[in-house]
């Protein structure tokens, strides 16, 4: 009897993340190392928060609020490397059903949303920042500008490069849905 899911790692559809023979550096943006580094301050933080409640019964108390802005500004930096691969969700039900000349249109359109978004998301991060300088965090003596300054970062970022997927889709004349993901 063959073992259940024998060869599915091998498997041209399957795709897997852990998948080392295909590695490269060159898949890989700044924002998605600058996620990855978040991500193991956010572990350590949030095991040195569990570790003092669970194990020492005495609660580091910063940590849980440094652990939840650690976590909003990952989101955004992370955000920011899903649209450079092109992987935002969207729904493309419609877009299949149009001849194609009614399909260029909307592309034009979508990407002129995604642009208008991530740049309205900039801006009114970019303000948002600044009235923030002056407000402290709960448990910490520092400003919680620290938090929306890598927020705004972030949609600065997403609005980058969405342009730079707009320019190189339309000048090389890549169809949204024929994107080269490289997740």
């Amino acid at each position: 009897m063959d073992k259940p899911f024998e060869g599915i790692a091998e498997a041209q559809e399957a795709g897997y993340a852990d998948d080392l023979r295909h590695f490269s550096f060159r898949n890989y943006g700044i924002e998605d190392w600058f996620g990855l580094g978040l991500l193991w301050v956010l572990g350590i933080l949030v095991f040195t928060q569990f570790f003092s409640r669970y194990v020492l019964n005495d609660s580091v108390a910063w940590t849980e609020e440094v652990a939840r802005y650690l976590l909003i500004i990952l989101t955004f930096i992370g955000s920011a490397g899903a649209v450079r691969r092109g992987t935002h969700i969207r729904v493309e039900a419609l877009e299949m059903a149009l001849p194609m000349g009614a399909r260029r249109v909307l592309w034009a359109f979508q990407d002129a949303c995604r642009l208008a978004f991530w740049g309205f998301g900039a801006w009114i991060s970019v303000d948002l920042s600044e009235r923030m300088g002056v407000m402290p965090m709960d448990s910490l003596d520092a400003s919680l500008a620290w938090v929306y300054w890598p927020v705004a970062a972030g949609f600065i970022a997403m609005f980058l490069r969405e342009a730079w997927w707009v320019w190189r889709r339309w000048r090389h004349g890549d169809a949204p849905s024929a994107q080269d993901v490289l997740a």
